[in-house]
Parts: C-alpha cells; sequence; structure tokens
C-alpha cells in the first residue's frame, strides 16, 4: 500500500472531522503528498465545533499533513467555478510536477433540499448539481487530461453515497446529483482505462461528522437544543438501524479510498463500492 512519491489532489477537505481531512491524513500516512482544497466558508456555515476549537480549514488540515512528514499544498476554491477548479489541477502539477490520485470529496451543504420535489427551489437544485455533481465533471475531465499527458497513469476516486443507488422522500436534489457520479464514474472509467486511469466510487451511507447542515440546525431550533444535541440524537438513531450497530466514522471512507487509490487496486475500475455498514445492499 506504500504510496511514497504519489501527489494526491483532494477536494472539500478542510472539515475538522470530515471525510477529506481523514482521506489527507490516510494517504500522507502512506507516503503520498497531497493537494487539498476547500471553499472558504462564513462562520454560519461552520459547524459549531470547528468555530469553538477555531479550526483554520485545510490551513489546520496541511499542518498535520506536515507533522506526518509530507508535503501540502492548501489552495482554497469555489468549485461553482470552472476555471478555478481548472486552476487547481494546474497549480498542483506546477507545484509538484505530477498528479497521480484525484479525490472528488467535496459537497453541498444539506438541509435546504431536504423538501418535497414540488416544493424543491430551482436555485437549491442547481447548486447540488454544480458542488456535487458538475465539480466531479471538471476535476475527472482535467484531472485525467494531466494524468494522460503525464503519461504515469493514475487513480480518480468519487464519493458518491447510498442515497446515489436508492432515493429517498425530500431527497430529490441530492440523489440526483449522486446517481449522476456513479454514471460519471462509469463512463469515465472506459474512456480513461486505455490509459491506465481508473474511476472508481466509493457510496458512504450516514457518518459520524461534524458536517455542517441547515436541517439539522433547523430541527435543533424547534427543539430547543443545541446543534450537536440533535446531531448526536442522529448518529444513536442510524446505529440503532444499521446491521453492524455503528455508522461509518471518517476512517472508514477513508480506508476504502486509500485502497482504491492504491496499487492493490490496479484491476479495479467503474465500481461503486458501499462503506454503510450493511444498511443497502446494490
Amino acid at each position: 500500500m506504500s504510496m511514497e512519491g504519489k501527489v494526491a489532489l483532494i477536494t472539500g477537505a478542510g472539515g475538522m472531522r470530515g471525510v477529506g481531512r481523514a482521506t489527507a491524513l490516510k494517504l500522507a500516512s502512506l507516503g503520498a503528498d497531497v493537494a487539498i482544497t476547500d471553499v472558504r466558508r462564513p462562520a454560519d456555515d461552520l459547524p459549531p465545533q470547528e468555530v469553538r476549537a477555531e479550526w483554520q480549514s485545510i490551513d489546520s488540515v496541511a499542518e498535520e499533513v506536515r507533522s506526518l512528514g509530507r508535503r501540502a499544498l492548501p489552495m482554497y476554491a469555489d468549485l461553482s467555478n470552472g476555471d478555478e477548479i481548472e486552476g487547481l489541477v494546474a497549480e498542483t502539477v506546477n507545484h509538484y510536477g505530477r498528479l497521480d490520485i484525484m479525490v472528488n470529496n467535496a459537497r453541498a451543504i444539506i438541509g435546504r433540499d431536504k423538501v418535497p420535489v414540488t416544493e424543491l427551489e430551482e436555485e437549491v437544485w442547481q447548486h447540488f448539481l454544480d458542488i456535487n455533481t458538475t465539480a466531479v465533471f471538471l476535476c475527472t475531465k482535467h484531472a485525467g487530461r494531466e494524468m494522460v499527458r503525464l503519461g504515469n497513469g493514475g487513480r480518480v476516486v468519487n464519493i458518491a453515497s447510498n442515497a446515489g443507488k436508492q432515493a429517498s422522500a425530500d431527497g430529490a436534489a441530492y440523489s440526483a446529483s449522486k446517481f449522476a457520479v456513479i454514471g460519471l464514474t462509469q463512463a469515465s472509467a472506459m474512456d480513461l482505462a486505455p490509459h491506465g486511469i481508473t474511476v472508481n466510487a466509493v457510496c458512504p451511507g450516514p457518518i459520524n461528522t461534524d458536517r455542517m447542515s441547515y436541517w439539522e440546525r433547523a430541527q435543533a431550533a424547534q427543539r430547543g437544543i443545541t446543534q450537536e444535541e440533535f446531531r448526536s440524537q442522529v448518529v444513536a438513531s442510524s446505529a440503532e438501524r444499521t446491521p453492524l450497530g455503528r455508522i461509518a466514522e471518517p476512517e472508514d471512507v477513508a480506508n476504502l479510498v486509500a485502497f482504491l487509490a492504491g496499487p492493490d487496486a490496479g484491476l479495479i475500475t467503474g465500481q461503486s463500492y458501499n462503506v454503510n455498514g450493511g444498511i443497502l445492499f446494490h
């Protein structure tokens, strides 16, 4: 599983307890240097834990990566802007001289989409497609071009979701965006296979992160409790419905990303793997 000499670009990597950070640390622990990106968020869009801890997004993650003896390149960007995505890939290659692994992890903040389709605002629908789907396409396009040009093969790993295989009520925008990621994964895998580049997806179920959710914040306010207290109730309830008795930790997802990004997964492409404790078989 050594990734010595490899370079990975990871989107959505600034959360204090997120999959992006866990992936950056996992790949760095295996020897990879990383470029990490996230959008600058106002305090209102940050989890309470991050505000209290004075967490500095990808700058804090970069410090952790460097403490492992690996190089880190933090870059803030808005993934709804195609020019900024192209710039992220170019800056990574200019800085490191190569790009071997592209991890498409960033996602739109959930909550405003959690309404029936008849009540879903077109602006919200479009935002989810922009961040969850179009950004994955553009990262794959530009990273794939560089991998082809460099001639060293490569790995693309997309973070999809259980919701990309089985939809639920009040989830039209999120599910549509994640179903699309699975289709993009399969098509891209076939396009890039002749160049020794694999493309796979990881489909987590519920994850025990402190990710921001407008819906959870609203529900907590209605109940007169903190957002963290409501989040802990959600986690406990989800764990009760999971055959293995707990929901995923960020590291559970990062471990599968690392496998798919590593040398042992060279003959695996176009696949979408669940990490959900047994709540969905598909």
